[in-house]
């Protein structure tokens, strides 16, 4: 078992092995002392030395020198302490690990449609909150997010920083751009950020609540181009049958506003198909929290990562106890032994 008094330097292997630059202090410690030592010397001219016994042992030069090697001492095992000790076998640096890992990006419609509240608190923070839990089951992704309306844009590019990521998707709300629904446009914006990608295996998750209506880009060729490309594409379309409950602002505040649920579900499943993907309807959070459960069943690819271990017991505590204790015993025996009166 490990004890703080566990304090073998030599059994141990360092991480940070920076810190024992600093053992050039210690030379400059003694070159300092002996400066000292010499300026301090008095020299008294004697004609003869016949008068002087032999010297005897001089108790207060024996701790004066003794001192400096405590402190010494006691600044070394600190030194050691710093370069943060572990044994051998604790020291894990670098291990190769199977983990599952994809390149994918998400093409979410941002459209005022969005905020029909067929879904709680309303379709598009309903995707969010899917999609966010979905990057947090998938730790070794790269995943990026395109979002569109008339237009699309990237508001976030592939990355494994998904704390970044999901903060950028908290930001994504309605009216960004010119409102509409660009499919196509946001198709092929999202091909082009995998086209950008050496990944074997390329993924895109569209959701929509609409039909495509702007944008110059044909869904069609961005599904052929995405194809082309080798990249798989997920569709879901989003919204119950029939009307979805609208907030529409009047002069007496906002009030609920049925309107017609519009989504080219053909089109869908035609991008879906084309590509190797599938068409998913998500009519409620629930099932759309099923569709990205499946999804991230049926894509999964096997790559190696490097994996280090942070965490490795911690064996310093021995070491820093006893250069704190020595150092201390250093500052009594200067203060009390060797303690200078004016």
């Amino acid at each position: 078992m490990s004890t703080i008094f566990e304090i073998s330097p030599f059994a141990y292997e360092y991480v940070f092995k920076e810190a024992f630059w600093l053992f050039l202090m210690l030379p400059a410690i003694v070159l300092w002392y002996l400066f000292r030592e010499s300026s301090s010397f008095k020299h008294i001219n004697y004609s003869t030395l016949q008068n002087f016994k032999a010297q005897k042992f001089n108790f207060i030069s024996f701790f004066r020198h003794l001192n400096l090697f405590l402190l010494l001492a006691g600044l070394s095992f600190v030194i050691l302490a710093l370069a943060r000790p572990h044994l051998p076998s604790e020291i894990d640096e670098f291990k190769k690990k199977n983990l599952e890992g994809i390149d994918i990006v998400l093409a979410i419609d941002v459209s005022g449609s969005m905020l029909a509240q067929d879904l709680k608190p309303d379709r598009l923070e309903a995707a969010k909150k899917v999609a966010i839990d979905f990057i947090d089951e998938r730790p070794s992704d790269r995943i990026g997010l395109v979002v569109f309306q008339g237009e699309a844009y990237t508001q976030a590019p592939l990355t494994t920083d998904h704390t970044l990521l999901k903060a950028l998707f908290s930001e994504v709300k309605t009216g960004m751009v010119v409102d509409g629904t660009a499919i196509g446009l946001g198709l092929i914006t999202a091909v082009n950020r995998l086209n950008e990608s050496d990944a074997k295996s390329k993924v895109i998750i569209l959701l929509t609540d609409g039909v495509n209506n702007s944008g110059d880009t044909d869904p069609l060729t961005a599904a052929t181009i995405a194809k082309e490309s080798g990249i798989c594409v997920y569709t879901i379309g989003v919204g119950q049958d029939g009307s979805a409950p609208y907030p529409v602002q009047t002069p007496f505040g906002t009030m609920m506003q049925d309107i017609p649920v519009e989504i080219d579900e053909e089109l869908l499943t035609d991008i879906a198909d084309f590509t190797g993907g599938k068409y998913y309807r998500a009519k409620n959070e629930t099932e759309l929290e099923n569709i990205y459960a499946e999804i991230d069943e049926l894509e999964k690819s096997k790559v190696k990562v490097l994996e280090y271990k942070v965490n490795p017991p911690e064996k310093y505590y021995g070491l820093l106890f006893l250069g704190i204790c020595i150092i201390l015993l250093y500052k009594i025996i200067s203060h009390t032994f060797l303690k200078s009166i004016p």
